[in-house]
């Protein structure tokens, strides 16, 4: 069955008011690209178990918010440390080779502490907003889109080639 048959499935949620955008914004330390305000000005993240984007859950406001302060309860500099051997970016010198960063911005999550999402620090050869994959089991940080427009993009041709089989959407972002 077309993944437009399950529209109600992944319950999308009315969009966030832009005074919580706006605290998100403050929270986070950074300035979200203006697509992306809008974005979560019509639809603040999902509710429910089926996620929208490559099987990940769209995060809300409070949600952006709550995986970020997750990951800030971490010892970054320990982490980063034990960690640096096992760390790549794919393609080298996008992304910082760190097991995770404040200035990573999560816009999804799959359960299991990995997630798509900004990148506002990026290595030498990256963009400040693009969009990397990244997580617990992220060894290898990916570079997704060149930025969140382009995240979108892909979003929505994965859509179209997805099926939905009545409990599950099947997808490739």
């Amino acid at each position: 069955m077309s993944a437009l048959g399950c529209l109600d499935e992944m319950a999308l949620q009315p969009g966030a008011q832009p005074d919580r955008i706006a605290e998100l914004e403050r929270h986070l330390g950074v300035t979200l690209p203006d697509s992306l305000k809008a974005f979560l000005a019509g639809h603040d993240g999902q509710d429910g178990n089926h996620g929208l984007v490559g099987g990940e859950h769209l995060l809300s406001v409070d949600g952006i918010r709550n995986e970020w302060n997750n990951w800030r309860e971490i010892d970054e500099a320990d982490m980063n440390a034990d960690s640096a051997q096992f760390m790549t970016s794919e393609p080298p010198g996008y992304i910082k080779p760190l097991y995770t960063h404040r200035s990573w911005i999560p816009l999804t999550k799959d359960w299991g502490g990995n997630h798509y999402g900004l990148d506002f620090d990026p290595d030498e050869k990256g963009r400040v907003g693009q969009v990397i994959k990244f997580g617990r089991d992220e060894d290898e940080k990916r570079l997704i889109a060149e930025d969140f427009d382009r995240f979108v993009e892909l979003i929505v041709a994965s859509l179209a080639g997805a099926t939905w089989d009545g409990e599950q959407l099947h997808s490739e972002l």
